[in-house]
């Protein structure tokens, strides 16, 4: 019998059979009711108590109606409609077949209905709070209304997921999203969100793109560019810019208005636009790297500069010592000490400055930075080789127009040879007996050799520092983190040395450097001679002095590098990538994806850890970290078969039982006769010193 009923007269009953936390919040059926009414009556039972019931079906309904008159949106005595059962038995089994016999609303009609009422003119806001559920959850169910006919009527019919579904909802072009679904039907994988989302945003770009930040948002929407926001997305703020070629375009024409600016300003002959964020190697090999040569410091500077090294030094004394931190005076110290770094900086931008003549027969490029900032070059080139019109012209005389030298008297061959391997040793004693001069030599040698890798340089040295062949012919890797960062480093080198025309004017250009300079140049130049190795188990790339290198320099190599379906899935056979897939997730996601096609288990490994699949938060942390074997900093170096034979040791020394045989049979250990080739010419005449690296 149906019969009103106070609420504040109904009780929940705990034969009530949902005894979980059921999809359905509260606070929405509250909403709901507040918008539409009760449309469904409570189920009861009468209490010993006369006028009160307890509730055995429509437990939340209950609750919902509490929450309302509790937030006074209805009266303290608001009635409802129930059904009182007598029978406490009949009273459960209704319970039970309120809640098993109901159908849950398949997500089509959802989509529809919340359709439904945008098209009747209310907002997303105003239907989330009809129905008690969030502002997203309503865009995100109507975008899915709005998808490719196919694709909802799949919905509709419980063909696809709704996971699936808003893979294909990450964009609003119903055109590609119907293409993609007819592709994905021929995919034995077809059916994997993120492979569907990879299609289908293949050809867009995202916000976070150097390019996009370079150009900006509302520069790139006023020139009629579209974007997409993921309602999907973990990240709310994730957009797809769609317009590719017109994200080129506005970005190029920044960029050269940037250059055309700067070539202004500084005078320069050009200034070439880079749309990318690194100047391509074979650009730059094209012209003559320039390097200005910095004048002395005048008597008034160097006594200046002393004056202000001085003062650095006490100031600092006296922070660490007497200024309390906080202070008025500490910070008119501090304050003193960034002005006293100004005017250092100010001396040595002036001694570093490029006669104009010079400079307008120079050019650089621009390009733009991974933040989206115009970046300039930090080297100077030229298209043909420098003329400075101030300096001095040779005296011109003899045959050929060469200048007269009086090489005194002549010495026989044998004469010569033996003349300089006494001098030689002489030299070589007494550098040997000075480190400060021998390390300054080293580390010039080795940079000079880098700089002038294009040109012969006669240094008379067997000291070299040539950058070690990549073992693929002509490989390049701007893109790469590591990559940009060398490129970095070497801009960052401070080359004010190299632009002097003798090696003795270099050198002693070079040693008046500070330690912090010399030792870039130190560092950068032998990190260049390593070889290419690699964490195998044998052969020519095995070295486990790199992984100990590797190990000693705290490497992470997942902040640097990621394996993705170009650089070694789609490389590897289907066993590497289950075994990978198994220790990233154990059995249950090797299991997942035993049965795929290579290609498209190659995707999905490729999308797992680089952060882009759908799985559990944990299997995420894990694929992102995933490294295969080979590319980690792990082997431990074992001995060498033959033992190494030192020549600081006599033959007394020596372990008998070694013996010259035992390297015979070892190609690794064998010596390389062309190790060291010459540069070239062995009379090594004309310097070249425009082409320098």
């Amino acid at each position: 019998m149906i019969q009103s009923v106070k609420v504040k007269n109904l009780s929940l009953s705990k034969d009530n059979v949902r005894k979980c936390k059921r999809a359905v919040s509260v606070e929405a059926m509250a909403a709901s009711i507040a918008a539409q009414g009760l449309l469904q009556n409570l189920i009861v039972t009468p209490l010993k108590k006369a006028g009160t019931y307890t509730v055995k079906a429509g437990g939340v309904r209950l609750r919902a109606l509490q929450l309302l008159i509790e937030q006074g949106t209805l009266p303290a005595d608001h009635e409802v409609p129930v059904l009182v059962l007598a029978d406490e038995g009949g009273s459960v089994e209704a319970s039970l077949a309120e809640n098993f016999n109901r159908t849950p609303m398949n997500p089509a009609d959802e989509c529809d209905a919340f359709k439904h009422f945008i098209d009747k003119g209310a907002s997303a806001e105003d239907v989330a709070k009809r129905f008690g559920v969030t502002t997203r959850f309503v865009e995100q169910r109507v975008r899915l209304a709005e998808l490719a006919p196919a694709i909802f009527e799949a919905l509709a019919a419980g063909e696809i997921t709704l996971g699936v579904a808003q893979a294909y909802a990450v964009t609003a072009d119903t055109d590609r999203q119907a293409r993609v679904f007819e592709q994905m039907k021929q995919s034995y994988y077809g059916n994997q969100p993120d492979n569907i989302r990879r299609a289908i945003l293949n050809g867009t770009v995202k916000a976070n793109d150097a390019k996009a930040r370079f150009v900006g948002r509302d520069v790139y929407v006023a020139a009629g560019g579209r974007i997409e926001g993921d309602l999907f997305a973990q990240d709310t703020g994730d957009e797809n810019w769609t317009d590719v070629d017109l994200l080129e375009e506005l970005a190029a024409k920044k960029l050269e208005a940037a250059a055309a600016e700067l070539a202004q300003e500084q005078g320069l002959a050009f200034v070439t636009p880079i749309a990318a964020t690194n100047v391509p190697y074979d650009m730059e090999r094209q012209l003559h790297e320039f390097h200005a040569t910095a004048r002395p410091l005048t008597d008034e500077e160097q006594a200046l500069v002393e004056e202000l090294g001085t003062e650095n030094d006490a100031l600092v004394e006296a922070l660490n010592t007497e200024l309390e931190e906080g202070t008025p005076e500490a910070e008119a110290a501090n304050d003193r000490l960034e002005a006293i770094e100004r005017e250092i900086d100010e001396i040595e931008t002036k001694r570093r400055a490029i006669d104009p003549a010079v400079k307008a027969q120079l050019g650089t490029f621009v390009y733009i930075g991974n933040d989206g900032q115009v970046r300039v070059h930090a080297r100077m080139f030229s298209e043909k080789k420098v003329v400075a019109p101030n300096a001095p012209v040779g005296n011109p005389g003899g045959a050929g127009g060469v200048d007269e030298v009086d090489h005194g008297p002549r010495y026989s061959a044998a004469l010569v040879d033996e003349l300089a391997t006494q001098r030689r040793q002489i030299l070589v004693a007494h550098l040997a007996s000075d480190p400060a001069i021998a390390l300054d030599l080293t580390i010039f040698l080795m940079a000079q050799d880098l700089v002038f890798s294009g040109s012969y340089v006669r240094d008379h040295s067997t000291l070299k520092a040539s950058t070690a062949q990549m073992p693929i012919f002509a490989f390049r890797d701007e893109a790469s983190m590591a990559s940009q960062t060398i490129e970095d480093q070497r801009q960052q080198l401070d080359t004010s040395w190299v632009g002097h025309d003798t090696m003795s004017a270099r050198f002693d250009a070079f040693r008046a450097l500070d330690d912090q300079a010399r030792g870039a140049w130190v560092a950068y130049s032998i990190a260049q001679t390593l070889e290419a190795t690699l964490n195998v188990a044998d052969g020519g790339r095995v070295n486990g002095f790199h992984d100990h290198l590797g190990r000693l320099l705290g490497i992470e190599v997942a902040h640097w590098w990621r394996p993705t379906f170009e650089n070694f899935f789609n490389r590897v056979k289907k066993d590497v990538m289950l075994d990978a897939l198994e220790e990233i997730g154990g059995p249950i996601l090797r299991g997942r994806y035993k049965d795929a096609k290579k290609t498209d288990l190659a995707t999905t490994c490729g999308s797992l850890c680089n952060g882009q699949g759908i799985v559990e938060a944990e299997i995420r942390e894990k694929a992102s970290a995933w490294l295969p074997d080979a590319m980690r900093f792990d082997g431990i170096e074992k001995p060498e078969r033959a033992r190494a034979r030192s020549s600081f040791v006599t033959d007394a020394d020596e372990d008998p039982e070694l013996d010259d045989d035992d390297m015979s049979d070892d190609p690794d250990l064998a010596g390389d006769d062309d190790e060291h080739p010459t540069h070239g010419d062995a009379n090594g005449e004309g310097e070249d010193y425009s082409q320098a690296a």
